[in-house]
């Protein structure tokens, strides 16, 4: 257990039944939903129904550094706590466990040309955005789509905030600015997803949501320029062959 006796805990599940089935280890693989850079996210089923619980794990400066990350978006969780189409968080024990609602749902990547209604779809994940800016916070990482579930009813869900910005009252130009950069992020992120990056058909209505900052302007000629020196589209189009071929 962590050594971080100011960390806050949870105070609206079941805290010595969730601990205990921590510290008795029995977040092992078959519990495991993910893992990444922060650490793992465990499947918990008890009295409290299910809940997600992200744990940042590892030893010496990685586990201070995992803590300290999971510690910041229990602080964005905080913040968002009135946001509907975002996990509620029930709060933080031992200063590493992140304890969420589990949401049924699938992931945006995996379903995407399947929802029936895109248009009804998207206009939600645009009004989830739009709230969460309005509580002073950006996701930032909205163009991975896995961080985007998509519900049984084909409703837009957001997680992961763990590379979430805040606004910061009083926080200096650079905040501001930072902040502002990252807000711009999700709403080009959802022009990509909603118009599959073609960025050619964008509606009127949606166009002034779209306005591709210096930092991803960059970053879209770095991965262009590596794509042609690794000759990454012709080695995608002999496996497609390859591929044709087989059948």
């Amino acid at each position: 257990m962590s050594g971080d006796s100011s960390a806050p805990t949870a105070d609206h599940v079941g805290d010595v039944e969730l601990l205990n089935w921590l510290r008795a280890g029995k977040h092992t693989a078959e519990a495991l939903i993910s893992s990444g850079y922060q650490g793992a996210a465990y499947l918990y089923e008890g009295s409290q129904g299910r809940r997600v619980i992200k744990a940042a794990t590892g030893a010496g400066i990685v586990g201070w550094v995992r803590r300290r990350m999971i510690r910041r978006e229990f602080a964005m969780y905080q913040r968002l706590a009135s946001v509907d189409g975002v996990p509620h968080c029930h709060g933080l024990l031992d200063g590493q466990y992140l304890v969420l609602d589990f949401v049924d749902g699938v992931p945006l990547s995996d379903v995407d040309s399947d929802i029936a209604d895109r248009d009804t779809f998207y206009k939600g994940l645009l009004k989830i955005i739009l709230s969460l800016h309005l509580a002073g916070v950006a996701h930032a990482d909205m163009k991975r789509r896995g961080n985007v579930l998509v519900s049984p009813d084909q409703r837009p869900c957001m997680l992961d905030f763990g590379t979430a910005v805040a606004k910061n009252d009083g926080g200096g130009w650079f905040n501001r600015w930072l902040f502002k950069q990252a807000r711009q992020f999700d709403y080009n992120a959802w022009i990509k997803l909603k118009y599959r990056r073609d960025y050619d058909s964008i509606a009127p209505e949606d166009q002034p949501y779209y306005r591709p900052t210096p930092v991803e302007t960059l970053a879209r000629l770095i991965r262009r320029g590596w794509r042609k020196i690794t000759f990454r589209q012709y080695r995608k189009a002999r496996r497609r062959a390859r591929e044709s071929e087989s059948r």
